[in-house]
């Protein structure tokens, strides 16, 4: 049996630890990155308050169906250079744009509004109006009504309105 001399075998455990040290390396930082990391705080919603109101564009108090209602949504699109003919609503009426810039024009007290992109519109109740695309691009608006089942809440003025 050959003798190794103390320094040959702290020589070789030192050789022996560098090589176990290589061979691990690439396990344990396989290991590290296996490791669960701490959870992502989870975003919170953000809340933006788009219109807070007791009434119509035109300072009337909102209203309501009494009774039975059910809720009516649409979208509406008006190309470039169109408008919503005159008409009116009988119960309160919510409008979101969504895209474009539009003119409100009130026919009963001559007040015109301008609304755009973002913006929420209580409309008229019971007084003629119509909307007016304004600007070069097409309006959408989702517009939303409160009313009793199965009524309209859009009567269109006729062409020779009574005077």
């Amino acid at each position: 049996m050959a003798k190794i001399s103390m320094r040959g075998a702290v020589m070789r455990i030192r050789s022996i630890e560098l090589a176990a040290a290589a061979l691990l390396l690439p396990f344990a930082a396989s290991c590290a990155a296996a490791q669960p990391a701490a959870p992502a705080a989870t975003p919170a919603p953000v809340t933006k308050p788009l219109l807070r109101t007791q009434q119509t564009i035109s300072g009337q108090p909102l209203r309501l169906p009494q009774g039975a209602a059910e809720v009516a949504a649409a979208t509406v699109e008006i190309p470039v250079g169109g408008a919503i003919p005159i008409h009116r609503h009988a119960w309160s009426r919510l409008v979101y744009v969504e895209q474009g810039r539009i003119r409100i024009v009130n026919h009963d007290t001559g007040q015109a509004l301008e609304f755009g992109e973002g913006q929420l519109i209580p409309e008229v109740v019971g007084q003629w109006h119509e909307g007016v695309v304004i600007g070069l691009e097409p309006v959408r608006l989702l517009v939303i009504d409160l009313v009793p089942p199965g009524v309209n809440n859009v009567e269109m003025r006729s062409a020779h309105p009574a005077r």
